[in-house]
């Protein structure tokens, strides 16, 4: 009996490696942060504060890793969010709809160093945005 490969855990406090990051434009801004991820899988928890010259940004949202697009309407747009495996990867995405264009996000989740360290890469395609990003956390 064969069982599958045990899917990596998230969970924990990740402190941004700016010097690490590769950062396009608009982005680079950012100067410190920090990530918190619950990760019990399917459920995939993240929270997340960074500061940068203009002040800070936040962010917080919950999916589930089994791949399903889940709907939500409201404030004038539509977004379409998904979690899925990919290998030892989990992506997470977003098609975002509103009355002056749409916006697609990317990040690609990835434990470096023996879960040391954790790679997100983000890509980011809207009418007003392109960006690509590589987001660089040691475990806090």
């Amino acid at each position: 009996m064969s069982s599958a490969p045990k899917k990596p855990d998230f969970s924990g406090t990740w402190i941004l490696n700016r010097q690490a990051c590769t950062l396009s434009p608009g982005a680079d801004a950012m100067r410190s942060g920090s990530a918190r991820i619950e990760h019990r899988d399917p459920t995939f928890r993240y929270e997340a504060a960074f500061e940068s010259d203009g002040g800070a940004v936040q962010t917080a949202y919950e999916l589930l890793s089994d791949g399903r697009e889940v709907v939500n309407e409201g404030d004038g747009m539509t977004i379409v969010s998904c979690l899925r495996w990919e290998g030892e990867a989990l992506i997470a995405s977003w098609q975002i709809q509103r009355a002056d264009g749409e916006m697609a996000i990317s990040f690609r989740h990835e434990l470096l160093d023996d879960g040391r360290r954790l790679r997100a890469v983000e890509v980011l395609r809207g009418s007003d945005r392109h960006q690509d990003n590589v987001w660089i956390f040691e475990r806090g």
